[in-house]
């Protein structure tokens, strides 16, 4: 028998003059999702370290910062975040509203 609650991060999604909906994400998914994201964006990086850069400076560029900063670190962090959020129950993480949309996540 499982004692332990399973914490959500609940999408809700609500445009003006229609009717909003809202979806529960469980917490363990996200963490499954982050760590598979995590090898997928190092094996990228594997694959980019062997390209030569390119001579076009815009394209140049686009590359570059592939190569300077850790994507696959970035999203270790992210995931860190999001398991490190998931211990707090009732937290508002995203409250934003852009015209007639309205995004709410919070963890219950």
């Amino acid at each position: 028998m499982w004692n332990k609650s399973i914490r959500f991060l609940m999408v809700r999604v609500k445009v003006t003059r229609h009717r909003g909906f809202g979806f529960p994400v469980p917490v363990w998914v996200m963490g499954e999702l982050m760590e598979a994201l995590t090898d997928l964006a190092w094996v990228g990086e594997r694959v980019i370290s062997h390209v030569p850069l390119p001579r076009d400076e815009k394209a140049r560029k686009n590359l570059s910062w592939i190569k300077a900063c850790s994507p696959s670190g970035l999203m270790n962090v992210t995931h860190n975040i999001i398991k490190d959020l998931s211990r707090y129950k009732g937290l508002d993480i995203v409250d934003v509203e852009a015209g007639e949309v309205r995004v709410k996540i919070s963890i219950k």
